[in-house]
């Protein structure tokens, strides 16, 4: 018990940020960055992306808060609440405030651009974020928390940047809500096999609780395929250049080998991605996509 309520050192502190885990709100943004014709302005796309950041670290810190209360990960020493010495009212507002800086951002976005209507889809998916394990509801510790999850990475933020800029629903936007959907739920997945007996002892019906590990670590690496499907449709779809369609090919069998080889791990899964959208906007840049 002593050594779980140990305060750790400055250094090992700051570990806590994990920069890798907010790859997933980047990358749709990286994603919309390769698609997006040149007319559109990359200022308001980083904005916009910023905006989904500060929301995610909100909703990770509250997760944190929340699980200390309810003693799930216990076990896991990097935690914001050890971050700010255990004083959970810190990490409570350091949460809301994050949470709310980012949803002002992005309605300041949203009101530049005039794109009112999707504030009729766009709040209600951020309520919905917030109630997944930072309201008095916590889904994640229901078997609702995997469809949030999809639900708020793939239309919540691929699906609301494209209307955002294009004002339209297309067929990349459908494509690339699917792709995030399916990501954002297998990096879920991909983390829950180790801390499944605290989640059990805490209450936490999490998909590694009702399933196994072994099932939950199958489903991740199957979401993580069809995210590569779906991504690798799109970037066929805005491409002619038969280098560039070379280039992307031989890339991804090598990333299907990958993700079918390795353990399931977030660090894993996103990396791979993250090959994929930089090789992408590597070839964007050089116009070798349209």
């Amino acid at each position: 018990m002593a050594s779980s309520i140990q305060l750790l050192s400055s250094a090992r502190r700051w570990r806590v940020l994990h920069p890798a885990i907010y790859l997933i709100s980047v990358l749709p943004g990286l994603f919309w960055w390769v698609v997006l014709p040149d007319k559109y302005s990359r200022f308001d796309l980083a904005i916009t992306t910023f905006s989904v950041v500060l929301i995610q670290h909100g909703v990770n810190v509250l997760n944190d808060f929340i699980d200390w209360k309810k003693g799930a990960d216990s076990e896991k020493e990097i935690s914001w609440v050890h971050f700010h010495h255990l004083n959970l009212r810190v990490v409570q507002f350091h949460g809301l405030l994050s949470f709310i800086l980012g949803i002002s951002l992005g309605c300041l976005v949203v009101v530049h651009h005039q794109s009112f209507k999707l504030l009729y889809v766009a709040l209600p998916l951020v309520a919905l974020g917030y109630s997944y394990n930072a309201s008095q509801w916590t889904l994640s510790y229901t078997a609702l928390g995997e469809w949030v999850t999809g639900l708020c990475y793939g239309p919540g933020v691929f699906g609301c940047m494209g209307y955002l800029f294009e004002k339209e629903i297309t067929t990349i936007t459908l494509l690339g809500s699917l792709a995030f959907g399916f990501l954002a739920v297998s990096v879920l997945f991909s983390h829950q096999p180790p801390q499944v007996l605290t989640d059990f002892l805490s209450g936490k019906s999490s998909f590694a609780v009702r399933h196994g590990a072994q099932r939950t670590f199958f489903i991740s690496k199957m979401f993580s395929i069809l995210t590569l499907c779906f991504l690798s449709t799109i970037l066929f779809l805005i491409t002619s250049n038969s280098i560039s369609i070379f280039a992307l090919f031989s890339f991804e069998i090598f990333l299907l080998f990958r993700i079918k080889r390795l353990k399931p791990s977030p660090k894993i899964i996103l990396d791979s991605f993250l090959w994929l959208g930089s090789l992408s906007l590597i070839l964007k840049l050089s116009g070798g996509l349209s």
